[in-house]
């Protein structure tokens, strides 16, 4: 099996959200690391890595509040993260494995985890067609999509490892 990573970039609509922009698509095999980054444009002090497996909840992976400040979430096992600047948040995957097939979202936002209530986000049950609009580049798959909510101004990357 060899993992795919396909990455969406996702804005709340009707407020001018950090813009996002995502590792492109790599090929991996089992054992191999990955180093999935996410940069944003707004200069927010808190980011956040999060996975979604299939059929669960979300989980936090890593968060920061500023650089070279990056806190563990609920999954520790394989993964590692590091914020060298104030807009790049790296989450990286030691040895890849088939449970690290999942979907991989980060988000960053003005307030921190301390300060805010994180509101749960939530996937629409189907991505209708007429909704997405779709931008290309160099290996990525960009598909902007409202839908997923957080906090105020702040956006989402969703990664998702699909086995071949």
């Amino acid at each position: 099996l060899y993992p795919q990573i396909k990455c969406c970039v996702c804005n709340k609509l009707g407020h001018t959200a950090a813009k996002i922009t995502q590792t492109p698509n790599l090929v991996l095999k089992r054992g191999e690391t990955a180093q999935l980054t996410c940069r944003q444009t707004d200069n927010h002090n808190s980011m956040y890595w999060y996975q979604q497996q299939q059929e669960k909840g979300l989980q936090l992976i890593y968060y920061s509040v500023a650089v070279d400040n990056e806190k563990e979430g609920d999954i520790k096992d394989g993964f590692t993260a590091s914020r060298p600047k104030i807009e790049v948040f790296d989450l990286n995957i030691s040895s890849v494995k088939t449970e690290h097939s999942a979907v991989y979202f980060c988000a960053s936002s003005l307030d921190t985890v301390l300060q805010s209530h994180l509101l749960p986000l939530q996937k629409p049950p189907s991505f209708p067609q007429h909704s997405l609009r779709e931008s290309s580049s160099s290996h990525l798959h960009i598909r902007e999509r409202s839908g997923y909510y957080h906090t105020e101004r702040n956006s989402l990357l969703r990664i998702e490892i699909i086995g071949l």
